[in-house]
């Protein structure tokens, strides 16, 4: 009996179609270039690249690591006590707008609950929880 015939496919001597030489492994295309050849899983994690170190080190201040949320946070606490400035007096002056001011007051002192100034939101948060109903009992 007589092999089998091999599909028709592309051969050796097609340019894109890489061969190998002298055994050793090494993939060259046709031209003789080396091409890259993986070695491991495609899955695999790729190696830590070194410029991301360099950056994690710059971004690193005082032992601890930078964590743009925090300025976020802390931002909301100030605009908190600024509000509730502003709840205050609607709370004299018109209670209407004074109870979606303290709406909005407590939900920013929620959001600075997680700052590292937990203890200041909290303040400002019962005291936004006040003027809301303050404001509330002045509408009726």
């Amino acid at each position: 009996m007589s092999p089998p015939p091999s599909p028709p496919g592309p051969s050796p001597s097609d340019p894109g179609v890489p061969e190998t030489l002298e055994g050793d492994g090494t993939a060259r295309d046709i031209s003789g270039n080396d091409l890259p050849v993986r070695h491991g899983s495609p899955f695999a994690a790729s190696p830590p690249d070194p410029a991301a170190d360099i950056n994690a080190q710059a971004v690193a201040t005082r032992g601890r690591d930078f964590d743009p949320e925090w300025g976020v946070l802390r931002a909301a606490n100030w605009a908190s006590a600024w509000v509730a400035i502003c709840g205050l007096a609607c709370l004299q002056y018109f209670p209407e707008g004074g109870v979606i001011v303290a709406a909005l007051g407590c939900g920013l002192a929620t959001l600075g609950l997680f700052s590292s100034r937990a203890m200041f939101a909290a303040v400002l948060l019962a005291l936004h929880a006040w003027l809301f109903f303050a404001c509330y009992q002045r509408l009726f």
